[in-house]
């Protein structure tokens, strides 16, 4: 018995920054080939996702490439969903500081993120966005 609880055990989990730059390190493309696919909608259509596999951190250099992945859970309406796919990489966006280089960006990212995701709750709370959205 303790020997089949040990073969299922997962090993911890990793920041997907630290498999990357596992990747990276061990010779991986600088630009690996980006494979996606959605499936499994939800029936009263709650759920959104944003996928943008082109995007650039400093426009017209397609050095400066990232992605982005993300799905919003409509939990019972579609409002903080729909409201968060169109503007939460923006405020994200907006709270990186212009012209950095790629490793003060990425340095800088974790906090961002935390800042659009807080910008994209207040607005959403102050304009009364629920209702707005199908």
């Amino acid at each position: 018995m303790a020997g089949a609880a040990k073969e299922r055990r997962l090993p911890p989990a990793l920041p997907l920054a630290t498999l990357i730059g596992r990747e990276l390190r061990a010779g991986g493309s600088e630009r690996p080939t980006l494979r996606y696919g959605h499936a499994g909608f939800a029936k009263r259509g709650e759920d959104y996702f944003l996928v943008k596999p082109d995007c650039l951190r400093v426009p017209g250099d397609p050095s400066s490439a990232f992605s982005v992945f993300a799905v919003f859970d409509g939990h019972n309406g579609v409002s903080a969903a729909v409201y968060s796919k169109e503007h939460l990489l923006e405020h994200v966006m907006n709270a990186l500081p212009p012209d950095i280089g790629r490793d003060d960006w990425l340095q800088a990212l974790p906090r961002a993120l935390v800042a659009g995701f807080v910008k994209a709750d207040i607005d959403f709370q102050r304009k009364d966005w629920v209702g707005i959205y199908p």
